[in-house]
């Protein structure tokens, strides 16, 4: 029955047939990749929102430890004695500068920063995630 068809087309016939098979096959691969990828993104950003919502948590007892330590070792009349006096700041610069460095709340001031930091990084993180959730789920919907 195939015989009176040419050879040559039945080959690019079943050639056409096995492309669009492929096509089909690697087009339901990378949706799937692409909806792995959304859902992954997903995830990622609901962890950073979390990290981020911890972060700021934890950064109200830091603040309010510094402002305590602050009070406590006298740091604040240092600088307020720059606003009342401050030519004699000025004069005696360098035992000013080591009177307030011993003052300073330094363990509270770097766990202040640090969390801080990492509220940026985790915001800076969850909208990159978001958005290329949405990218990807934008391409699925075209």
């Amino acid at each position: 029955m195939m015989h009176h068809i040419p050879k040559t087309h039945r080959i690019s016939t079943n050639m056409n047939k096995d492309t669009e098979v492929c096509d089909r096959i690697l087009k339901s691969v990378i949706c799937r990749v692409e909806q792995f990828e959304v859902k992954r993104s997903h995830r990622q950003s609901i962890a950073y929102k979390s990290i981020c919502l911890m972060a700021v948590i934890a950064l109200v007892p830091a603040i309010y430890y510094v402002l305590q330590s602050s009070s406590q070792s006298g740091f604040g009349r240092y600088i307020s004695l720059v606003s009342s006096d401050g030519s004699s700041v000025i004069q005696n610069w360098r035992v000013f500068l080591m009177s307030t460095a011993s003052s300073l709340p330094i363990t509270g001031t770097i766990a202040a920063l640090l969390m801080l930091f990492i509220i940026v990084t985790a915001m800076r993180r969850t909208v990159r995630y978001s958005e290329y959730s949405e990218s990807v789920k934008k391409r699925l919907i075209a």
